[in-house]
């Protein structure tokens, strides 16, 4: 009954809170929630966007009827051109309800100063995975019977299906330069707002891209200023 209703429930929740952000007050009747007089003081100084993740075909059109921006995630290692699917089932759902939503891509990036080195680390990790643990998310995620193929559930099934690693969102793994221009080329895709980066070693990550990747990036470069050296 839960995964049947979980977009209707959290649908009337965030109207409520929209409600309430913009007018202060909320009289919402629905199936889940009745509210009487409820108020909210002080109101928001500004507008607050609303963030929602889905991959289904019914979660993005949550997404695209009440949300400002969606993480969406695609499959596949060094496949940055496998966004564009995402971010067009995205705007086909946007243009359904009028709303302007936007894509934020969601992906792992394992880097160092050489594709030999990167691989490396990520053949490394693929041999040290918990196959128990993912086991159990598996099972814990075939509960929700009813999941399209194309869901969360759905894609963390058939992705741990076809090769059981630790996380089935898009990985980038190479060089420096490597890196930056598949980052260019998710950044360029149509459709995609923004990009939320994981890394291996987040500390040490974090510091190879902003040192070393996102200098490399034309997405990145400020105007006027000289193209980078790959």
């Amino acid at each position: 009954a839960h995964f049947a209703k979980r977009y209707e429930y959290c649908s009337e929740y965030v109207q409520i809170m929209k409600d309430l952000w913009e007018t202060g007050r909320s009289d919402f009747k629905g199936e889940f929630f009745q509210m009487d007089d409820c108020r909210l003081a002080p109101q928001p100084s500004a507008r607050i966007e609303i963030v929602g993740a889905a991959q289904s075909d019914r979660g993005m059109r949550f997404v695209a009827e009440l949300g400002d921006y969606c993480f969406c995630s695609a499959p596949g290692l060094n496949q940055p051109e496998g966004v564009a699917a995402q971010s067009t089932r995205l705007a086909a759902q946007a243009a359904l309800t009028g709303r302007d939503v936007g894509a934020l891509m969601l992906l792992m990036i394992i880097a160092d100063a050489t594709d030999e080195l990167a691989m490396a680390k990520y053949d490394l990790y693929k041999s040290g995975t918990d196959l128990e643990a993912l086991a159990w998310q598996r099972t814990q995620a075939g509960a929700d019977t009813q999941a399209s193929k194309e869901s969360t559930v759905g894609q963390m099934i058939e992705r741990q299906k076809a090769e059981p690693i630790p996380t089935g969102m898009l990985k980038l793994v190479g060089s420096y330069a490597t890196v930056a221009r598949m980052l260019d080329e998710v950044a360029m895709t149509p459709g995609v707002s923004g990009i939320l980066m994981t890394f291996d070693d987040f500390v040490i990550g974090m510091e190879q891209f902003g040192q070393y990747i996102q200098p490399l990036m034309q997405t990145r470069r400020k105007p006027g200023a000289p193209h980078a050296a790959a």
